[in-house]
């Protein structure tokens, strides 16, 4: 199974002055409602705290809804289950910490598909565990990003693998996290074209079915009939699981009635992230 069921981390709430992710939801009289991406916990925006140095001539623009953004903790213990936060202005730090930590997800995703072992439970066995000692040795401030501290603490990472008898992922979990430190990531897309004369339903569930084997981020658009854009991130895919992904959608689309032609228009382009 390649998608975690749980938090990405153990504990319910973030630390005051912590930069976390939130998706806002509701827009009320005098705040905004919104969840936490990564604990299970709400938050609120006051419309005071969304406005700093901003001119209002659009909330939307402002504070989109249902759009993931970054905010800073102000009040970790407004309530049992809500934090109270506020917008940030320079995102660039946390987008990088951010995303490094998705690409810590990616390379367990990796260790699921190639262990056979259930996504959920590696990560409570291992990163919870890992994530615990971080934040027992770190102030907020100062506290690395998970994805760092892993790199940083080798040793203690390995003695959590062995603990929870996964020791033999232990090599590919590290030489996939020196990969990413060594290489800047970039994302490769593919333009694919579809072609069925049967109903539309047909090519979503071709897509569906191929995209559901694969063991690494990806994301499938429409663009304009017939062209479809794959992307992934050279963080856990290449070129040729590019080629393999439009090969095997083309061998799954002669089998349906009436056949579905696939052929790739632009292969692998490259592009930093």
């Amino acid at each position: 199974m390649l998608k975690l069921e749980c938090p990405f981390y153990e504990i319910n709430k973030p630390s005051n002055t912590e930069v976390v992710l939130v998706t806002f939801t509701n827009r009320g009289k005098s705040f905004f409602d919104g969840k936490l991406e990564e604990y299970n916990c709400n938050a609120f925006l006051n419309f005071s705290d969304a406005t700093k140095k901003r001119t209002v001539t659009s909330w939307n623009k402002i504070v989109p809804l249902d759009k993931v953004m970054f905010a800073r903790v102000d009040d970790s213990e407004y309530s049992k289950d809500i934090v109270q936060v506020s917008l940030i202005d320079d995102k660039e730090k946390e987008l990088i910490d951010f995303t490094k930590n998705n690409s810590l997800l990616s390379i367990f995703k990796k260790l699921s598909y190639v262990s056979k072992k259930d996504l959920t439970s590696l990560w409570k066995n291992i990163i919870y565990k890992i994530d615990e000692n971080r934040r027992r040795e770190y102030d907020v401030d100062s506290m690395p990003c998970l994805f760092d501290y892993c790199n940083q603490e080798k040793d203690f990472v390995e003695s959590v693998f062995k603990s929870c008898d996964n020791s033999e992922l232990f090599e590919l979990f590290f030489n996939n996290i020196e990969k990413l430190t060594k290489e800047k990531p970039y994302k490769i897309t593919s333009q694919v074209e579809i072609i069925s004369n049967g109903p539309i339903q047909n090519t979503i569930n071709l897509i569906r079915s191929v995209m559901s084997t694969l063991e690494y981020e990806n994301s499938m658009k429409y663009q304009s009939a017939p062209i479809f854009s794959f992307q992934t991130n050279s963080i856990d895919s290449s070129d040729e699981d590019h080629k393999k992904f439009i090969d095997t959608l083309s061998k799954e689309g002669q089998k349906l009635n009436p056949k579905t032609f696939v052929r790739s228009t632009s292969m692998a382009v490259q592009e930093k992230v």
